[in-house]
């Protein structure tokens, strides 16, 4: 079924540059060479249809509700109009039943290749379904409808709707009555002009001069100063006999029009296919013109018996590629279930992992359904599913926090997934603490590896995870976002050269050490001293990681943070004899311990104290001191 689609996408595009004109004409084999057949353009004739049925109501919508028989006479005409213009613009095409298996017309000549395009064209053009329309629409007055009179509603043929011709007649028979009455007063009172008249919402008064003679029994409703209008009792009887026939009439044709849906449940089958059919050719039309006006190629079906593997050059996001016009960045894409079937993307706040990952999943769905790609060249197989964990969401309402909500997700993947499925996975364990988040992110994907051998795309901004690659080498392979700095020492607290950041957009080997969260904040224009507060915060808890770390392996450096005043002044102790053995008078050897001392209490100080803007005052004093001491 896919090929089907991306050979009717294909087929669609093709015929949009085949030719110059809107028609072409076929010459007709044996006949004279005079007759010819107008054989329009395939996308010519499916834009024509399908801009006629934008103008259109809802036919999908509409089909339902007439079966449903809420549908108004009125929506009911529109519909089927519709769906009978549309076939009748498609029988142009002159796609015979007998001719479906060749796509060729009545004189065989082959009109369109696409054997889909072929069963669409004629389930929509269907000779049963025209007829039954033109049926059906010559059963309804289409300007009683318009009015929404359902009294003239239904146009009545031979023995249709027996009991709407009755009450017609008896309605027929009233008016009758009346019009005979006023033809009697015209004799009663030698006035052949006289008529019927209205006054005020009351009719049929008969209005005579003042002075004129009439029985007794005649109602007075109303008067001027020189006529009078009359309600004889005959028209009175008559008037009573003219409503209920009216109101009969109504009753009967609204059960009638009921009865007339109940009866398009016979059609409703084949209404319902060529609807289908004409959304379906909507949708593959559609797909041509995004594929030639944004450049997408086909993509490429592996055959089942091969390994799994995914195979994107140049991809592109469809969405962002269409808002950012000329500048996205593409990137590529090489999974492979017997090599590298997995790939950790880690890297910079706002670098574009998210949207990388997302934007494979885009592609290998564009294919299953049977679109063109945005890419240079896509190779992929048939998957069964394309799972996705990303975002962050609670749900209140049955008592299920963020982290629940994320692992629920995590585990109906670990599930369902196989090895033939698409997996996608955002900074999975970003819900709880780092250590717990580390670990279940680092066993989540274990899991997927070892047990599921699946396709992976793993977002994360945890390092640690890139170490699975030890387990499972030649499988996975971490990538990062590729960015530019405006300072190579990335090891720097300053502000101004954290937030100086290029994204690059591109996908490249290796693990960024890096979030750069602080360029997160500056861009969500968080107060600067909530900003320079959590850089400090930052640099304590880098240096106490890089403290133990240095503990762990014994090495002793002088830059180590003291731990106490004993410390200091060992330290001190040490420099003073380090400056006596290389020959240093003891007057400058003191200044130079006592500076040295003076740094280290700052800095012990700067990372201790709970006062940030004092913090920050110190660091400041503490690299003046040392910029001193270096010179």
């Amino acid at each position: 079924m896919i090929t089907a689609r991306l050979d009717a996408v294909s087929e669609i595009a093709l015929s949009m540059g085949s030719y110059k004109g809107s028609q072409s004409i076929v010459e007709i084999e044996g006949g004279d060479s005079d007759a010819t057949i107008m054989q329009p353009e395939l996308s010519c004739l499916l834009s024509s249809v399908l801009t006629f049925l934008g103008r259109s109501p809802d036919i999908q919508r509409g089909i339902t509700r007439i079966f449903h028989r809420t549908a108004t006479p009125s929506e009911f005409i529109a519909v089927i109009q519709a769906i009978l213009s549309a076939g009748k613009q498609l029988k142009r095409l002159h796609i015979n039943e007998e001719y479906e298996d060749y796509g060729c017309n009545k004189i065989g000549v082959a009109i369109v290749q696409s054997a889909l395009l072929r069963r669409l064209i004629l389930t929509a053009s269907s000779s049963k379904v025209l007829g039954n329309a033109v049926k059906l629409l010559s059963t309804l007055n289409k300007e009683a409808a318009d009015k929404g009179d359902f009294t003239d509603l239904i146009i009545i043929s031979k023995d249709q709707f027996p009991e709407v011709a009755r009450a017609r007649k008896a309605l027929q028979l009233a008016k009758e009555k009346l019009d005979n009455l006023i033809g009697l007063y015209r004799k009663q009172f030698r006035n052949h002009k006289l008529e019927f008249t209205c006054v005020s919402g009351t009719t049929h008064l008969v209005e005579l001069s003042i002075d004129a003679k009439v029985p007794s029994n005649w109602v007075k409703v109303s008067s001027t100063k020189k006529t009078i209008r009359y309600h004889p009792p005959e028209v009175l009887t008559a008037l009573d006999q003219l409503r209920l026939a009216n109101e009969e009439l109504t009753i009967i044709c609204r059960a009638a029009w009921g009865s007339f849906l109940m009866e398009f449940g016979e059609y409703y089958m084949d209404f319902q296919a060529a609807v289908q059919a004409l959304a379906t050719l909507d949708c593959l039309h559609s797909l041509a013109i995004l594929s030639k006006n944004k450049n997408y190629v086909r993509p490429i079906f592996m055959e089942d018996n091969r390994p799994v593997q995914i195979q994107i050059h140049a991809g592109r996001h469809p969405v962002l590629e269409t808002i950012l016009q000329d500048n996205f960045v593409p990137n590529d894409t090489i999974l492979h279930a017997d090599q590298e079937y997995c790939q950790i993307v880690t890297g910079p706040n706002m670098g574009g992992k998210s949207c990388y990952i997302r934007q494979v999943a885009l592609i290998a769905m564009m294919a299953q359904v049977g679109s063109f790609v945005p890419a240079e060249s896509a190779t992929l197989p048939v998957l069964d599913a394309i799972y996705s964990r990303m975002g962050a969401s609670d749900s209140i309402q049955q008592g299920r926090s963020t982290f629940l909500e994320e692992l629920s997700e995590a585990s109906q993947i670990l599930h369902n997934c196989t090895a033939n499925s698409l997996v996608i996975i955002d900074e999975l364990g970003r819900g709880t603490s780092t250590h717990d988040g580390v670990a279940i992110a680092y066993a989540t994907l274990h899991y997927l590896l070892e047990q599921k051998k699946c396709m992976v795309l793993f977002v994360t901004h945890y390092p640690k995870i890139a170490d699975i690659k030890a387990e499972f080498p030649g499988s996975v392979e971490a990538y990062h976002v590729s960015y530019l700095t405006s300072n190579n020492d990335e090891g720097t607290i300053d502000s101004k050269s954290d937030h100086e950041i290029t994204y690059l957009y591109k996908l490249v080997p290796g693990v960024s050490a890096r979030s750069f969260g602080f360029k997160v904040a500056l861009l969500a224009q968080l107060p600067s001293l909530c900003i320079n507060k959590a850089m400090i915060m930052a640099t304590r808890l880098e240096m106490i990681e890089s403290s133990r770390a240095r503990k762990k392996t014994g090495e002793k450096q002088l830059q180590e943070t003291p731990s106490s005043d004993q410390e200091l002044e060992t330290q001190a102790i040490v420099l003073k004899s380090t400056a006596s053995f290389h020959g240093e008078r003891t007057e400058d050897s003191e200044e130079f311990v006592s500076a040295v001392r003076d740094l280290l209490s700052k800095l012990k100080s700067a990372t201790t104290d709970d006062d940030y803007a004092k913090s920050l005052k110190l660091l400041k004093e503490a690299q003046g001191i040392a910029n001193e001491l270096i010179n």
